[in-house]
């Protein structure tokens, strides 16, 4: 088993333990690895603030209070994150199969859906499930697995199963961060596993995030920019850093270049 691997399920069974805590004989056992590995592992996962260090085992990590809900993040660069929502919505044809991640700008994309027909969306996003449910036009697919409580999407094993066996068209992807170094990135482990799943089950990966997140880095990897075929961003994003990422092949769209015609005509 890869470490990437045997370090997810140690989350997984630490978050599905009703104690919410687990030994490392019991991780031991479950995993078939030495005690000397499970305690690699936890402190590994422990410095990342993926779980917490007790005696003898590990439990859930708290997450930092501090830390913004979706509600709060959902309204940050709002209007940005709209008019990237409205950009996406011209991309989305009538009768596709599309894939909508936990992020919150996914959710400004499900907003401008109301006119699409025969849509089915698959998405781990309950707000963006709350938004499709209002159109009986299209079907939705939410994808059950652990309940992030703050981020308001569901992780996990049970996510990262049944995206093996659905597959898409377009993958909407959202990031926390992304920069031509360390391509599209995300602080926490279980989202980002769930989005590598969804980016195997999808066509084509378009990484629709506002003009900020270009530069930052987090934690965990999404994938490289060489795997990503367009990126929806707003018009703030500079025209240096649009010139680096048409570079790599990747189609750039933002809404003055749709309202222009730049590339609007690529996908008729």
């Amino acid at each position: 088993m890869l470490i990437e691997g045997r370090r997810q399920q140690i989350i997984d069974l630490v978050t599905k333990t009703d104690s919410r805590m687990v030994s490392i004989s019991h991780l031991s056992q479950q995993l078939g690895v030495s005690e000397m590995t499970i305690r690699r592992d936890l402190d590994w996962l422990a410095s990342r603030s993926l779980v917490t260090r007790i005696h003898g085992g590990a439990a859930v990590h708290q997450a930092n209070p501090t830390e913004k809900s979706f509600e709060v993040r959902s309204k940050e660069y709002n209007s940005q994150k709209n008019s990237i929502g409205w950009a996406a919505a011209q991309i989305i044809n009538d009768g596709d199969r599309i894939i909508l991640d936990g992020g919150t700008t996914t959710q400004y994309i499900a907003r401008h859906l109301e006119n699409k027909q025969k849509l089915t969306v698959i998405t781990n996003n309950l707000p963006v499930a709350t938004e499709l449910a209002l159109n009986p036009q299209i079907e939705t697919i939410v994808l059950g697995g652990i309940l992030k409580h703050k981020e308001q999407c569901t992780v996990g094993g049970m996510v990262v199963r049944a995206l093996a066996s659905l597959s898409a068209g377009k993958l909407f992807l959202s990031a926390t961060g992304f920069n031509l170094k360390n391509g599209a990135t995300d602080p926490d482990m279980r989202e980002t596993e769930v989005k590598q799943a969804m980016i195997r089950a999808a066509d084509e990966i378009i990484l629709a995030v506002d003009s900020s997140k270009y530069g930052n880095s987090a934690l965990m990897q999404i994938a490289p920019l060489e795997t990503i075929h367009k990126i929806i961003t707003d018009d703030s994003m500079p025209l240096e850093a649009i010139s680096a990422l048409e570079s790599l092949g990747i189609i750039v769209i933002t809404p003055e270049r749709l309202t222009s015609h730049f590339i609007l005509g690529e996908e008729q």
